[in-house]
């Protein structure tokens, strides 16, 4: 079985030229981050980005993607819940956080 990283680079292959709409970088589900990454793999990414017509933050992301996902599909089941539990807790208080910031008093000067 073809692994999903395998795949994206067969459809790239294959559809070189399809001029394919570029990643949406604005969605509300998409964070954009700086990461460091060795020159090397750098130069093959921007390889890859310019011969198969792709931004290249969008490709970086392609794969960085893939790699996570498979990354956590492989934490051990009982790490896994920790790790869930850890989650939880920090959008519980990025909630906190949003719902003070949003407050209103309406007799305040």
């Amino acid at each position: 079985m073809k692994s999903r990283i395998t795949q994206h680079m067969e459809r790239l292959c294959s559809d070189k030229h399809a001029e394919s709409a570029h990643c949406d970088v604005t969605s509300s589900r998409v964070q954009m981050i700086n990461t460091p990454i060795p020159t090397e793999l750098f130069h093959e990414l921007e390889t890859i980005s310019s011969e198969y017509k792709r931004d290249i933050n969008c490709l970086a992301g392609d794969f960085l993607t893939m790699a996570l996902q498979e990354a956590i599909a492989h934490i051990p089941k009982d790490e896994k819940i920790y790790l869930d539990n850890v989650r939880y807790q920090h959008d519980r208080e990025a909630a906190s956080l949003h719902t003070k910031q949003c407050e209103f008093n309406a007799g305040g000067t």
